[in-house]
């Protein structure tokens, strides 16, 4: 079963369609492609929260982004547990973000190579002494949920367990 079957037997979608910006306005805005498991992400559920926890952001027009919630290009704060952390994401635009949760989380994109290889990476503001503050994942964003439901990356990609493990996780579009 593919990742997008499995969180669509996970994830109830909404019934209203969600209608992204247009590929050439994407690319106008954000000077690239994104990835198409996103696009599609998009096209079935939205922006919106998952199970109250993961607010999942949306594309944005070019005039828009920056200007509020929204995919952005974005670098890594130096003082946010520098350990583990990849040169690329403290590079301005090294990282894309695409998410975020109550507990200060956050959900990005590593933007090395093209837009369908970029990798999920998070960020744990809650973690433990001897635990990465930040975590690559090599997948994109449908399997890193699907496998976040299913409890089988590595570990607890984000301080909260409301998505860990979750059997029955909920959508509300925002």
């Amino acid at each position: 079963m593919s990742s997008r079957d499995e969180l669509l037997r996970l994830l109830e979608p909404p019934a209203e369609k969600w209608v992204p910006p247009s590929p050439d306005e994407i690319v106008r805005g954000y000077g690239t492609v994104l990835p198409a498991d996103f696009l599609w992400l998009m096209e079935t559920y939205g922006p919106g929260e998952v199970s109250d926890y993961l607010g999942i952001y949306p594309p944005l027009p070019a005039s828009e982004i920056g200007k509020g919630p929204g995919v952005c290009p974005t670098a890594a704060i130096e003082e946010e547990g520098m350990e583990g952390i990849e040169p690329e994401y403290v590079m301005h635009g090294g990282l894309f973000v695409w998410g975020s949760t109550p507990d200060g989380d956050g959900a990005f994109w590593s933007t090395v190579g093209e837009p369908d290889e970029w990798r999920v990476v998070t960020f744990r503001r809650h973690h433990g002494p001897y635990e990465p503050a930040w975590t690559r994942f090599d997948c994109g964003i449908v399997e890193f949920l699907v496998r976040t439901f299913q409890g089988s990356l590595p570990h607890n990609p984000l301080s909260g367990t409301d998505l860990w493990g979750n059997t029955s996780p909920t959508f509300r579009r925002d």
